[in-house]
């Protein structure tokens, strides 16, 4: 089980058990710019706890944001050509 997650150079570690579990599985195996992008989004859904988020992703971008259409808790990706 992926239980934490952190940057080097003395950045914050973010436990993954504070996320719901989709979220922590999303983030598994993804870069580090990746989740740089898309993990303050997964924050903001959960200290709202209304919406789940949205991730966008094309060949130069990664674009997330939470959204009244995803259910709290779930990641919802689109893959844009």
């Amino acid at each position: 089980m992926h239980t934490c997650w952190g940057r080097r150079a003395g950045t914050t570690v973010w436990n993954m058990n504070q996320l719901p579990a989709a979220y922590a599985e999303y983030l598994q195996d993804k870069d580090e710019g990746f989740i740089a992008t898309v993990l303050p989004i997964l924050k903001q859904s959960v200290a709202e706890k209304t919406h789940g988020v949205h991730v966008t992703v094309n060949s130069h971008t990664v674009q997330a944001r939470t959204s009244p259409e995803v259910p709290f808790g779930e990641v919802q990706e689109d893959v844009v050509d």
